[in-house]
């Protein structure tokens, strides 16, 4: 029964193992001045098994190995969904906060329409064009010029944030973004946020424009 079990799950193992035990038997019965050469037939058929033995270990390791791999990249996708999905949750959040802030700053903002639109996000997985992230970083510039009229220190614009906008009497546009005063290091960097609103033949004005926490 142990034989039959083999034969089905390796042929070429239980192949050789009757072999051996052919020319075990055949050694039993020979005349010593033949034992010698059954001899070695016997151990030619014990190394090739043990070499097989090896391969098979050796092919089983390395399907472990792979099995083990995917298993690590599968948890490893399903972790980035979770942390992903938690990022989407805190921006949705963030952004509810900042609609609220901007509601009891500027009410008259929301007078004629309450939607307001997400312009840009750094941190979204979403992608914007390049023509869209200018124009935000161009709203920035605006705002850090008005900013650098007031103080003797004069910052350059370095990243946007984040950018939404709203209609009023015209357009609103909410920012945050950083900045750095002109020669300085990269660890000077500070984050601005501000407003600028404009409309059809009106010009741009920056209504707010400071340091921010967020």
């Amino acid at each position: 029964m142990k034989n039959s079990k083999l034969s089905e799950e390796n042929p070429v193992t239980e192949k050789r193992k009757n072999a051996i035990l052919r020319h075990v038997k055949k050694l039993q019965e020979e005349k010593p001045a033949n034992q010698k050469l059954i001899m070695n037939k016997i151990l030619r058929q014990v190394i090739k098994l043990q070499r097989e033995s090896e391969e098979k270990g050796k092919l089983e390791a390395m399907k472990e190995l792979e099995e083990e791999k995917e298993r690590v990249m599968v948890k490893k996708f399903l972790e980035e969904v979770l942390i992903e999905k938690e990022k989407k949750l805190e921006r949705d959040n963030r952004f509810r906060e900042e609609n609220q802030l901007m509601k009891k700053l500027y009410p008259n903002a929301f007078r004629l329409s309450k939607h307001i639109s997400q312009l840009f996000d750094r941190d979204s997985s979403d992608s914007y064009s390049p023509e869209k992230f200018q124009r935000v970083k161009s709203f920035a510039k605006i705002a850090i010029d008005v900013f650098n009229q007031r103080q003797a220190i004069k910052y350059s614009v370095v990243d946007v944030i984040r950018a939404s906008s709203h209609m009023d009497t015209g357009r609103m546009v909410n920012l945050t973004f950083t900045a750095k005063p002109d020669d300085s290091e990269d660890e000077d960097v500070k984050t601005f946020g501000a407003n600028i609103h404009y409309g059809f033949n009106k010009p741009f004005r920056v209504t707010h424009v400071a340091y921010s926490s967020t």
